[in-house]
């Protein structure tokens, strides 16, 4: 999994650099949050700018995070318009608020 993590203030931002987020991805994505979940500060917010396919696989990895990060904010940046048509048909997009830049995801928690 090709990824940064951008640590600014209490956000922790990881930009996921890939264009599929699937069921290749998801586990490693998993093991990597898993890794880190120690560290990842009060807001954690996942770059999706890279990522042209989620399939159901994905969507899991993310609910998968909001599930292991109880006391963390999640948001998600940048979707592409099947992704985000993907988290209102889930109904996730009222547990995960989307925002089109980092710093529109920053700024509603400031």
């Amino acid at each position: 999994m090709q990824f940064d993590i951008i640590e600014k203030g209490q956000y922790t931002v990881i930009q996921i650099n890939e264009a599929r987020f699937d069921a290749k991805l998801a586990p490693s994505f998993r093991e990597e949050l898993e890794n880190i979940k120690g560290n990842i500060r009060d807001h954690l917010v996942l770059d999706l700018s890279h990522v042209r396919f989620m399939d159901s696989s994905g969507l899991g990895a993310v609910m998968g995070a909001y599930k292991m990060l109880r006391n963390t904010k999640i948001s998600i940046v940048n979707p592409q318009k099947s992704i985000l048509d993907l988290l209102k048909l889930t109904r996730m997009d009222k547990l995960i608020l989307s925002h089109p830049t980092i710093e529109s995801a920053l700024a509603a928690t400031a």
